[in-house]
């Protein structure tokens, strides 16, 4: 039943891609509340509600929490007029990537133009204005390196795997074997 009603909000979903130009995989899952605008979500991403992104690429595998803006418009704020209604002279063009195996704490908000590397963190509520390198942890506002996520050896080794290629079920064979490498005692 539950397969059945993705199913159904899937399909419904496509006009409503198609206007706002977006391209999302049909494995991922957008909450309630959600707009997404010049977009592409990819496979198995899931977006929680009350979210926001605006001309942005977003990966394989990552989780977007509550409440996240991404992307967006950049007003005006150095000519005459703030209003986008009264000038074509908005901010940047650029599109804000987010990398493979990227979770985004709820409430964050991520700059237009910046990119967010493979397997990194963003702590919820933080700000980020910069690029956040793969494999890192940053959070606060203005956002900040806290950490490297994983040892630099796992991580290659993830890279190498390629499982944010894979469909679901071939993806948690390959981190089941990266688990029992790495992790099992």
């Amino acid at each position: 039943m539950r397969k059945l009603y993705f199913l159904l909000k899937h399909i419904l979903r496509y006009p409503k891609d198609m206007l706002k130009n977006n391209r999302v995989h049909h494995t991922a899952r957008i909450g309630s509340n959600t707009l997404v605008s010049n977009t592409t979500v990819g496979m198995g991403t899931y977006i929680a509600v009350n979210t926001v992104m605006n001309m942005c690429e977003i990966g394989n595998y990552c989780s977007i929490a509550a409440a996240v803006q991404i992307g967006g418009m950049e007003h005006s704020h150095w000519w005459l007029s703030t209003s986008p209604r009264l000038t074509e002279k908005q901010g940047s063009t650029a599109i804000t990537k987010i990398g493979n195996d990227v979770w985004i704490g709820a409430g964050a908000i991520i700059k237009r133009g910046v990119t967010i590397g493979d397997g990194a963190v963003i702590g919820a509520a933080s700000f980020v204005n910069t690029d956040v390198p793969e494999n890192t942890i940053y959070f606060g506002s203005p956002a900040k390196f806290y950490k490297k996520r994983l040892d630099p050896t796992i991580f290659e080794a993830i890279k190498e795997s390629g499982y944010w290629t894979m469909n679901e079920s071939n993806a948690r064979l390959k981190l089941a074997e990266l688990d029992a490498k790495y992790f099992s005692n």
